[in-house]
């Protein structure tokens, strides 16, 4: 592994400077090149990749995973890749209408394929479809809008709630049966979502939307006044919006539902917080709360020597003691907005810090890609991740350094196709 530094990044770099953005522009090319030929399926949909960057056939089509390559790359196509395009058509013929597509009840079926099909209707999959068709609505796909339209049809129809101002998790497939559980996990990506549709569209009931969820999820981390530690946010809740502390604590590794509080969404919230303050959202905790949430996941999440504790308790001690891939991601867009919106070297420092470990621990740069996991002693783990499948978290981080205060990814790549982003 390279542990030394890119000139790039050496102290007190600025985020405009050219020698970054070309950087930056590397990675992403390294990021695609491993993903690019591989993630189409022949049997349509997405693949899940293996660290060397072959399809793992029994994980099937996911959903979630589907929707963030959609995603990803629409914006590739936005900053000039050569075959972008044909990656996202291929997921369209997947979910507009195709064998992911649930015609009988609306929707899409979690995962096709594979070794251990599903039919449960979640949110966490169908707001990143919303976020897959808002992002290739803005890229000019024609199918776009049909994508992002039923997507936001079959939130209102199922899952939003006006009168709680957020959305309940899971129905059967047949939308019969709801499933008990509410999680602030789903809800937080249908944030991003909401806020990318309002940029597509314009629809300010979208960016209310956004707000919402993240006043009553995020904003307790400065308007509760009664807990001792209210920045520890909840993941899991009841049917009335209750905290269950205990939610999981039999599977702390767990991939979306694990046990404790997750250091990552603090800092995805922050990166979230501050993206509505961008959009001149008038409330006054956005930026008090994304400092919070920033501050208190750096001093209680970090490690000495780099990564942040996928997980903790109550008490804020480390429960699992891997370091995975996402946080850091989410980490480097909050500190850069942070650093936007107030001019503290203390969040440029960060920034800094965050890429250093992203090249000097999990980048791999013999295959391509990010490792998922890593241990406690610096090596590649698989307890929770098998693979690499996941661009998305790592191919954000690339952008945000070149997307201004108040753009969204989508939108400032076609606003701006030129820049410093240059082709990849």
């Amino acid at each position: 592994m390279n542990e030394r530094m890119h000139p790039a990044m050496e102290p007190h770099m600025s985020l405009a400077h050219s020698e970054h953005h070309e950087w930056l522009r590397k990675q992403r090319q390294q990021l695609l090149d491993f993903y690019q030929p591989e993630v189409c399926r022949e049997e349509g949909g997405m693949a899940w990749l293996s660290e060397s960057g072959e399809p793992i056939a029994s994980k099937g089509a996911q959903l979630w995973l589907g929707a963030r390559m959609i995603h990803v790359f629409a914006l590739a196509h936005l900053n000039g890749r050569q075959g972008a395009a044909e990656v996202v058509e291929h997921g369209l013929d997947f979910y507009c209408g195709g064998p992911g597509s649930d015609r009988e009840y609306g929707g899409w079926f979690p995962v096709v394929g594979g070794d251990s099909p599903e039919d449960q209707k979640e949110l966490y999959g169908i707001a990143h479809m919303l976020l897959a068709g808002s992002s290739a609505t803005v890229a000019g796909f024609t199918r776009g809008p049909e994508l992002m339209d039923e997507a936001l049809r079959v939130i209102d129809s199922h899952f939003w709630q006006e009168s709680e101002g957020r959305c309940v998790e899971a129905y059967d497939r047949q939308f019969s049966v709801l499933d008990s559980y509410r999680g602030q996990n789903a809800n937080m990506h249908l944030t991003e979502a909401y806020i990318a549709a309002y940029e597509a569209t314009g629809n300010k009931t979208l960016l209310d939307r956004a707000t919402s969820i993240a006043r009553f999820i995020a904003g307790r981390a400065v308007l509760d006044t009664e807990s001792p530690a209210p920045w520890r946010l909840p993941e899991h809740f009841t049917p009335d919006w209750e905290p269950i502390p205990d939610y999981n604590r039999d599977d702390p590794r767990h991939p979306f539902r694990p046990y404790g509080t997750q250091v990552g969404h603090w800092l995805e919230w922050s990166k979230l917080c501050m993206q509505l303050w961008g959009l001149e959202v008038d409330e006054a905790w956005l930026l008090p709360t994304a400092e919070t949430l920033f501050h208190h996941a750096v001093a209680e999440g970090w490690h000495a020597d780099g990564g942040f504790s996928y997980t903790l308790d109550w008490d804020g001690n480390p429960v699992v003691p891997e370091r995975y891939f996402w946080p850091p991601a989410e980490a480097i867009g909050a500190a850069k907005l942070l650093h936007d919106a107030t001019g503290d070297q203390k969040y440029l420092d960060w920034y800094q810090r965050f890429w250093e470990f992203v090249n000097n621990r999990l980048t791999d740069h013999d295959r391509g890609g990010w490792y998922h996991e890593i241990g406690a002693d610096g090596t590649p783990a698989r307890h929770t991740w098998e693979g690499k499948p996941d661009l998305y978290h790592a191919y954000q981080a690339t952008l945000y350094a070149e997307v201004p205060t108040g753009y969204g990814l989508a939108t400032c790549l076609r606003d701006e196709p030129t820049g410093n982003r240059g082709q990849v």
